[in-house]
């Protein structure tokens, strides 16, 4: 909506309209766990007059306070405070709304039960609002006609109205990782500093909160890790370094929460050796037979394939996460009346966790998960990267593809094809 040519009012008192500017896409840091988060901000306000602003200025605005620790919801506040003091004559109203993604908290719990990491891996959004002048009314209609321009769905006027839109009493900073801080342990403790797992009878602990739940056989990965005295001091003291109080309310956890991310995000590391989880146990190597691929028209027939193994690892270049998703390609051999060898995809999925939770890079992930497959097989990973996201770059839509291909997948061009061109078709439908 632009505003008017003449001095007369339009919408709201102004000059003839709002003017919007959508889709500032950025990053910041958290300042409760110190991981980046996704910000897309939209920035709106009603211009006095004929008097309007260079449009450069807002998302300037907004990119100067996304470079410090910082929270959704005080983010906002602290854009849309600083435009209404900035623009001059100042402006009958400054809307700032907000959308944020942070990453899940893999350890979560569902109903007092540690969760597969792999249903943790991924986003969690939330959008929060903040107005000024004919805005600071978030019920009223040009919060109505905003919301209608930028699209945003099933946000509501009690939803907008709410004090803190996206926030709630237990977790101020809208973090996801912060939730998990008062959760009580089933030895009635706090998941604060535990100095053990969770203490359940039923789950032998193999490694750093790696656990086996011996009615299911299932691995999982416990939320509860514990952040070890020397790394949180660590951390406190790059705190210190960047001109931050450790001490400040908002920091108190903030390194605890960090280095149990550290840990959680590297346990793959200490799998495979003595005293820990062998990742190759129950994982059959895959035999092919060459007369699968001798007739080019036979190619997609002869290959299985495994779709969507979700992962979250961790860059060892610049100590930021990178996640995504895995497929698998295989030849396997006939087990009688036309059935192939199948790979089972919870041995597979343990493999992607084990790779994945290290410090690691793409490249060397995607050849390992295929060599532990073995046989005739070929690996694509495709994974969004923070270090090119929130750094450097800053290509916030970015991602890398790598593949790896072993047995007759290495040698077959028609196979290798057949594979990307599945993958492709299940994108487009997806």
């Amino acid at each position: 909506m632009e505003p008017g040519a003449s001095g007369s009012n339009g919408s709201g008192g102004g000059c003839g309209g709002i003017v919007v500017v959508r889709n500032v896409d950025l990053f910041a840091l958290c300042e409760a766990c110190l991981l980046p988060f996704r910000i897309r901000c939209h920035i709106a306000y009603i211009p006095v007059g004929e008097r309007v602003v260079g449009l450069s200025k807002l998302p300037r605005v907004a990119e100067i306070f996304a470079k410090k620790l910082q929270n959704p919801h005080r983010f906002a506040n602290e854009v849309v405070l600083s435009l209404t003091e900035a623009l001059q004559p100042e402006p009958l109203g400054v809307a700032v709304a907000v959308e944020s993604w942070h990453l899940q908290w893999p350890g979560a719990k569902e109903s007092g039960v540690v969760a597969d990491l792999e249903s943790h891996v991924g986003w969690v959004s939330s959008t929060v609002y903040a107005g000024t002048g004919q805005f600071e009314d978030k019920s009223g209609a040009l919060w109505e006609e905003l919301v209608a321009l930028l699209q945003l769905q099933c946000h509501s006027v009690e939803n907008r109205a709410a004090p803190k839109v996206g926030i709630d009493d237990t977790n101020p900073s809208g973090c996801p990782f912060a939730h998990f801080d008062a959760l009580p342990l089933e030895n009635g403790d706090t998941a604060v500093l535990p100095q053990s797992c969770n203490g359940c009878s039923e789950k032998d602990i193999f490694g750093n909160g790696l656990q086996k739940t011996s009615r299911t056989s299932r691995f999982e990965l416990d939320c509860t890790v514990p952040a070890l005295p020397d790394m949180v001091s660590a951390v406190e003291a790059l705190l210190r370094a960047i001109g931050e109080d450790p001490n400040r309310e908002e920091l108190r956890l903030t390194s605890m929460r960090f280095v149990r991310w550290l840990l959680t995000s590297t346990q793959g590391s200490r799998m495979g050796t003595p005293g820990y989880l062998d990742l190759m146990s129950g994982l059959q190597v895959l035999t092919c037979e060459p007369d699968l691929v001798s007739n080019s028209g036979l190619v997609e027939e002869g290959i299985s394939t495994a779709f969507d193994f979700p992962f979250c690892s961790q860059c060892e270049h610049h100590l930021l996460p990178f996640l995504g998703v895995v497929h698998v390609a295989y030849l396997a051999q006939r087990q009688g009346r036309g059935r192939r060898q199948q790979l089972d995809r919870d041995n597979v999925q343990r493999v992607v966790r084990g790779y994945s939770l290290r410090l690691q890079v793409q490249e060397r992930l995607t050849r390992e998960i295929a060599e532990a497959i073995g046989g005739s097989v070929m690996v694509m990973v495709e994974a969004s990267h923070m270090c090119m996201l929130s750094r450097g770059v800053q290509q916030v839509a970015s991602s890398t593809t790598t593949y790896a291909s072993l047995g007759l997948f290495s040698s077959n061009s028609k196979l290798r094809t057949a594979f990307l061109q599945l993958v492709a078709q299940r994108t487009k439908i997806g």
